[in-house]
């Protein structure tokens, strides 16, 4: 049996831990530049207030309802998020992260367990210890575990947080329960084309004959119909590390000036060169790239972006910084507003293999022990506590709705780096 852990309206849970006043109130998180709501409470979708929406369209309704909102606090919920992932693996031997709320466990070999109570427990001290409140999804596939979580969130008031799909009688109801297209695997579009052969619930998918769903859906559709059957065709994975790397925001304001686009741009390609250490890899290839804003028809557009394929590998963040700083300069254009910047590294090798030109300086070497010490100070003391000239310090994430609790949190707190990307 596989249990999956996720927890509930997650960065809003992680808002509630800052300040225990906004429980049982409408709360909403807001993207990068405070653009779209990412997360919503209970009580925020019961109002009516969709996700991904532009949160300036529901200014009045945030205001009529006192609808609290605040800009993304990416550290706290990195933070709380690794919390969880160690109190939950804990319980077991075997565990995969999904994403950042959410992580399979391995419960094979709990044979003389009551797995439902033990979930219990472990929903318990996420609880205690962490403040998050999360739901357990128990079930022999990891795509049925989907399937139970949904149900335990779906109906909070008839389950103590954990379900378990255990019995034929019980995965037959849930499937004849579930719509289509929230069965985990299946798109908006793929969900279009099952409505129009008669496939509206999920139990009406099993209904269906193998050679139609390969038709439509491919081997994975097969895949799909042995784990709603209970019948184990996805193991847990270890993360394998990126195969490229890409660091990209929308500026809050739109920026004219050559310089602050040149600092933003060079920043992010010191975070690019963070994380290929991280993974012990270095890139062979950067690119650069910068854009308008392509819904302001009132204004100039243009858009670029310039690739280098670098003669030695590298994650310096000195030298990505030079060839980044070399790519901008033959891109930028003044005259234009740009609302848009990236930096994208790929075509990895090892960093103890990798392969030298040799009519080339390589200075690799001589700056790595200079970036594991910043980056080893970095994560004692906080993110860019200690960072190159070039680079301003300031957060790459609009934000401008932080809360005085969050700001006295982080004055008391280090941080541990992201494992996750945030966009």
């Amino acid at each position: 049996m596989y249990a999956l852990v996720d927890c509930n309206n997650f960065f809003v849970s992680c808002e509630r831990t800052l300040d225990s006043s906004l429980e049982n109130k409408p709360v909403v998180v807001l993207s990068n530049n405070d653009g779209c709501v990412v997360s919503r409470s209970r009580e925020a979708k019961e109002l009516g207030i969709p996700m991904a929406v532009p949160a300036f369209k529901y200014k009045e309704l945030f205001k009529k309802h006192d609808v609290q909102c605040f800009s993304a606090k990416f550290e706290l919920y990195n933070a709380k998020s690794q919390q969880v992932i160690n109190i939950a693996k804990s319980f077991v031997v075997d565990s995969e992260v999904y994403s950042i709320d959410e992580l399979f466990l391995d419960l094979t070999g709990f044979k003389y367990i009551n797995l439902y109570d033990y979930c219990l427990v472990i929903k318990e001290k996420i609880w205690v210890e962490a403040n998050i409140p999360v739901s357990i999804g128990i079930a022999p596939t990891k795509t049925l575990c989907k399937v139970a979580n949904r149900i335990v969130k779906e109906f909070p008031k008839d389950f103590e947080g954990v379900y378990i799909l255990d019995t034929p009688e019980k995965i037959e109801k849930a499937l004849k329960w579930l719509n289509i297209e929230d069965v985990w695997g299946i798109g908006r579009r793929l969900a279009i084309k099952m409505k129009d052969s008669g496939v509206y619930k999920a139990w009406d998918l099993l209904q269906k004959p193998e050679i139609w769903i390969r038709k439509i859906m491919g081997i994975h559709g097969v895949r799909m119909i042995n784990e709603l059957k209970g019948i184990r065709q996805l193991e847990l994975d270890s993360p394998s590390p990126k195969k490229s790397i890409a660091v990209t925001r929308s500026f809050m304001e739109m920026l004219t000036n050559k310089e602050d686009v040149r600092e933003r741009v060079e920043t992010f390609g010191m975070y690019c060169s963070e994380r290929l250490r991280k993974q012990n890899t270095c890139c062979k290839m950067v690119t650069v790239f910068v854009q308008t804003n392509r819904f302001r028809k009132d204004l100039p557009e243009y858009r670029n972006s310039l690739t280098k394929i670098l003669p030695n590998p590298t994650n310096s963040s000195i030298l990505i910084g030079r060839v980044v700083n070399e790519l901008f300069e033959a891109i930028y254009k003044e005259g234009f507003h740009y609302k848009r910047a990236g930096v994208i590294v790929n075509d990895f090798v090892p960093e103890n293999a990798r392969l030298i030109n040799l009519f080339e300086e390589d200075t690799q070497n001589q700056h790595l022990p200079v970036m594991k010490a910043m980056d080893a100070m970095n994560k004692k003391f906080g993110k860019d506590k200690v960072r190159l000239g070039s680079m301003s310090g300031k957060n790459t994430f609009g934000r401008s709705k932080l809360s005085p609790e969050y700001e006295a949190f982080l004055k008391n707190n280090t941080l541990p780096e992201a494992n996750f990307r945030f966009h």
